[in-house]
């Protein structure tokens, strides 16, 4: 088990490289920010770092864009992916971006059909 020190040292190495990807391959810098969330982090700032980092990737990828990155996910990121969706739609701090998630949220729904949508309600690890 990570300590807290850990997970946030991760994060944060996390938000770096995510940063440094983002000129690049949007899918590449996607599936990084999605990697090992910090799901067993008691710290709400280092939980809100990866979201944000998550966040930024997504308001990133162009609209045209969207489904060939969705497409290039596995079930696993893409289950994690709408656990972000789920939270950046609930934080009022990202409201002016809620078009562009609800967009995420429709493509990738279509991918994964409602399953998605169930398991990242139900799962008790909250990202």
């Amino acid at each position: 088990m990570s300590s807290e020190e850990e997970i946030s040292a991760a994060v944060n190495a996390r938000k770096g490289k995510v940063a440094g990807m983002l000129s690049g391959d949007k899918t590449s810098a996607l599936r990084v920010a999605l990697t090992d969330p910090p799901v067993t982090s008691k710290n709400p700032d280092t939980k809100a770092i990866n979201c944000n980092t998550v966040g930024d990737v997504i308001t990133a990828v162009g609209e045209s864009d969207i489904d060939s990155v969705i497409e290039k996910l596995e079930m696993a990121e893409c289950d994690v992916l709408m656990k972000y969706i789920y939270k950046l739609l609930g934080d009022t701090s990202h409201s002016d971006k809620s078009g562009v998630m609800l967009k995420w949220h429709a493509k990738l729904l279509k991918k994964t059909g409602m399953g998605s949508i169930v398991r990242s309600m139900t799962d008790r690890k909250t990202v």
